[in-house]
């Protein structure tokens, strides 16, 4: 029985192709072993090869030697290639500040990927499926978290997802298929085994097939996040540039694509960044109405005026030194261009003494050839000018206010014109400090 569910699961879906090489993570309890068994006498129908991975994360003491000891054992006797490690997981959690089941699964599933030839299969079931929904369910999901464990996903393949673990107990009995159990998994301590001893056997009340039910579901969410997926994509060709997300027509599009678009550009920018709910909606506030918001990894959401970046939470800081100077003279002996008029002012306009600064709080000034005042912050953010330049590039001002503002220009009070006779020019020097 089960070995014709793989054997289907494994064609109808493209899991292997022929001459690949399949290892199986093999903890040494039913599901990995039955998977083992199964594919050692399905080989010669796929055309494949068959090898196992065990890794000990040293949590559980002489129980996961135990385990150890017996994969080794049993690989043996079957003739089939092993690849054993050791990882002080507890310890790596620690340094990490990440959970124990966290650092257990980014831990095996990297030694899974250094070991492996070409696919790597795991035992994960249809009860491992619904366990993984009512999880996700309960910490709130998007619909990727309601389409429940995929069948595939890079080199990782899950050919029992439609097999129960009634089935498989069953598959292991009836061949008898040794296996160990993990004391981990009688407990109540994790919150995958409460769902599983104490929610799933009412579910299976109502409804004794609630695993394929849940299976039924699964698959239909996934073809429209399939369907979201696709028109993310379509929408991120077009508007990425530089680095940056161009979001001026974000609202147009619908709201599930929307937040792909963000899930995935976010994803481009960092890939370890993994976005909650919460981080969803504050981009997407950010999006439409302007600001910044922070994300894990002291990284940062922020909305350039109608472009969306991702950058450090704490900008670097700006080594750059700018030398300053102001030159008085005549208009006449000049060539009149834009990057002359922007870096110009008209002597007779300055009030009081000038002064080279940087910016300060409430800083605003109206720029020539603009319609409104606006604060140096929105100009800064129009002219796409970095955080970390912002504090420490240089401004004039005189007693009224800003005058004139480095990679932003003039403001119209004292802006050169046909009836300008003495002006000021300011030559900027950068030097690294």
């Amino acid at each position: 029985m089960i070995e014709n569910i793989i054997l289907e699961t494994v064609k109808k879906h493209n899991l292997i192709k022929p001459n690949q090489t399949v290892t199986v993570a093999l903890s040494g309890g039913a599901d990995s072993m039955a998977l083992l068994f199964a594919l050692l006498r399905l080989k010669e129908k796929l055309g494949i090869s068959v090898e196992a991975a065990h890794l000990n994360h040293l949590i559980r003491g002489e129980e996961a030697f135990r385990d150890e000891n017996f994969v080794k054992e049993e690989c043996l006797k079957l003739g089939v290639t092993l690849y054993t490690e050791r990882i002080d997981v507890p310890k790596i959690a620690k340094e990490k500040s990440q959970s124990l089941e966290l650092a257990a699964r980014n831990l095996r599933y990297e030694f899974l990927k250094r070991v492996s030839k070409d696919v790597i299969a795991t035992a994960h079931n249809a009860d491992d499926n619904l366990e993984t929904l009512l999880l996700n369910l309960t910490r709130g999901t998007s619909i990727d978290g309601l389409c429940g464990i995929p069948l595939k996903r890079d080199i990782f393949i899950r050919p029992l997802l439609f097999c129960t673990r009634e089935m498989i107990e069953n598959y292991c009995k009836e061949n008898s298929i040794p296996f160990i159990t993990d004391s981990t998994n009688l407990c109540d301590d994790y919150s995958r085994n409460k769902i599983r001893h104490n929610v799933i056997p009412t579910l299976k009340e109502i409804n004794p097939s609630v695993e394929a039910a849940t299976l039924r579901t699964c698959i239909s969410l996934k073809e429209i996040s399939n369907e979201i997926k696709c028109e993310a994509e379509e929408y991120l060709k077009e508007n990425i540039s530089d680095g940056r997300l161009d979001i001026k027509n974000l609202g147009e599009i619908k709201k599930s694509v929307a937040k792909r678009v963000i899930i995935n550009f976010v994803k481009l920018c960092n890939a370890d960044i993994s976005l909650e709910t919460c981080h969803i909606e504050e981009i997407m506030k950010i999006c439409q109405k302007g600001g910044k918001t922070s994300l894990p990894y002291d990284k940062s959401a922020v909305n350039y005026d109608g472009y969306l970046k991702i950058v450090p939470s704490k900008p670097e800081k700006n080594t750059a030194e700018y030398q300053v100077e102001i030159i008085k003279t005549d208009k006449n002996t000049h060539k009149v261009n834009n990057l002359f008029l922007n870096n110009s002012f008209d002597c007779d306009k300055i009030t009081g003494e000038l002064v080279v600064r940087t910016r300060r709080a409430g800083d605003s000034v109206r720029l020539k050839n603009r319609g409104c005042t606006k604060s140096l912050a929105k100009l800064f953010n129009e002219s796409h000018i970095p955080l970390e330049e912002r504090d420490v590039i240089p401004v004039i001002a005189d007693d009224k206010g800003i005058v004139w503002i480095y990679k932003t220009g003039v403001a119209a009070r004292c802006a050169v014109t046909e009836n300008s006779k003495h002006i000021y020019c300011v030559n900027v020097n950068i030097k690294e400090r």
